[in-house]
């Protein structure tokens, strides 16, 4: 079971980390309004960093950056399935590499960054890219009306 968890970064074969949360997240959180757009960020983070990391609060700080970067940087309200995959890709890479920055510079990895880059971030962004598909077509089908 260890084997599959987000924080592998010791295994020396491919790892792959399905992200449909992450990426549903990055979907939604342009749908809430205001200062909740934030608490229901920190509180995936939350979630997130308990369930699965059992001790990176930085999932807290990650989702409401991503709650900030979809909310008034992407100033897209819906997404075509193209730009959905391509933001979907950038914040998955985004989150791992500030995942994987943060585990080096605290001695928690040794992990190459070359082998970081082809056998963790690339099979990951390659799932993930067809998996985003799918997200996209459920985000779609319970769409929420901003108001």
């Amino acid at each position: 079971m260890g084997y599959f968890l987000p924080y592998n970064y010791t295994k020396t074969g491919i790892t792959i980390i399905p992200c449909l949360g992450l990426m549903m997240f990055s979907l939604l959180v342009k749908t809430i309004d205001g200062a909740e757009r934030y608490f229901f960020a920190a509180i995936c983070g939350v979630y997130y960093s308990i369930v699965y990391s059992n001790s990176l609060a930085i999932y807290i700080l990650i989702y409401c950056l991503i709650a900030f970067v979809r909310s008034y940087i992407v100033k897209l309200e819906s997404f075509s399935l193209i730009e959905s995959m391509v933001f979907c890709c950038l914040t998955i890479f985004a989150q791992e590499s500030v995942l994987y920055w943060l585990m080096w510079i605290t001695n928690m990895t040794r992990y190459p960054i070359s082998s970081f880059l082809l056998m963790r971030i690339l099979p990951t962004l390659i799932v993930n890219l067809i998996l985003s598909m799918g997200v996209y077509w459920v985000y779609n089908k319970v769409k929420i009306e901003v108001e």
